[in-house]
């Protein structure tokens, strides 16, 4: 079902698409999906329709309401930036710039405004995996670390607060993203080793020429995290710690079967709410 709209591409007047799973709220399971459009101006119903029901037939779905409504014109950055609270996890506490005479005293602060890019510390997958980090920082130093799909630049950050020495990479395959980071980095970092780069998995030469790596972050999805699990293995080293997040409990045995099956084993495992962390190590 994730790739229904495989081929409904943006436009001037498709601004973007999203994709939402619909759960029974008895037993958790999918019953369905949501389809979200963002349109510069309203679309015809009946065309819309149509045009969607193609893609619903395709992976053997059926569209069964089409609702069209205006959006209140807002500014939903600087709007969403004042309604969060700092968020704290562990060592940590992230919050936007507006929150900054607010924060909690004897915590590791990291600035992170709401954004474009995923990783302003209130999900609870973000969370998760600074409490990770939080908890690796006790037991041991990590000199070489990657942040694969990095966001905001969140977990980089915190892994340099922790281990002000390391020389980390932060690399994700969206434009947008690496930007952000950027910033994100020379704002909370102003002298580190931190490096982001524009890249797509672990075969970028960014990626290959720092690896291996002692510690690897991946807080992204389910599939992807199983489809690299052999490059993970590959480009981790021996004895070193991954952290892997944005999946499902229900996710979690088939990530950590892929792993498995590249000799990673768990260390523990970290849940909010319906959301899972896992903490994996090499063999040695």
């Amino acid at each position: 079902m994730p790739d229904l709209l495989e081929g409904f591409e943006e436009g001037d007047a498709l601004l973007s698409v999203s994709l939402f799973e619909i759960e029974d709220e008895a037993t958790g399971a999918p019953v369905g999906w949501r389809v979200d459009l963002l349109y510069r101006e309203p679309p015809e119903a009946a065309a819309l329709a149509e045009r969607l029901r193609p893609f619903c037939e395709a992976v053997g779905a059926r569209l069964e309401e089409l609702e069209i409504a205006a959006v209140p014109a807002e500014d939903w950055v600087a709007a969403t930036q004042l309604r969060l609270p700092p968020i704290l996890a562990g060592r940590f506490v992230v919050h936007g710039s507006h929150a900054r005479n607010q924060l909690p005293p004897g915590r590791v602060p990291i600035e992170i405004d709401a954004g474009l890019a995923f990783g302003s510390g209130e999900h609870a997958t973000t969370r998760s995996c600074l409490l990770a980090i939080d908890r690796l920082a006790r037991q041991r130093r990590f000199r070489r670390v990657l942040d694969l799909g990095c966001g905001s630049g969140v977990l980089a950050i915190a892994a340099a607060r922790c281990w002000p020495a390391a020389r980390i990479v932060a690399v994700d395959n969206d434009r947008v993203a690496v930007r952000v980071a950027a910033e994100n980095v020379r704002l909370n970092l102003p002298s580190s080793h931190v490096r982001v780069e524009l890249a797509d998995g672990y075969r970028h030469p960014a990626v290959v020429r720092a690896g291996p790596f002692d510690l690897i972050l991946a807080n992204i999805l389910a599939d992807p995290l199983i489809a690299l699990a052999g490059d993970l293995a590959r480009y981790l080293a021996p004895g070193g710690r991954a952290v892997l997040s944005g999946l499902l409990d229900r996710q979690a045995p088939a990530v950590l079967t892929a792993h498995r099956h590249h000799g990673l084993r768990l260390a523990t495992r970290l849940d909010d709410g319906p959301w899972t962390a896992l903490v994996l190590r090499h063999r040695v």
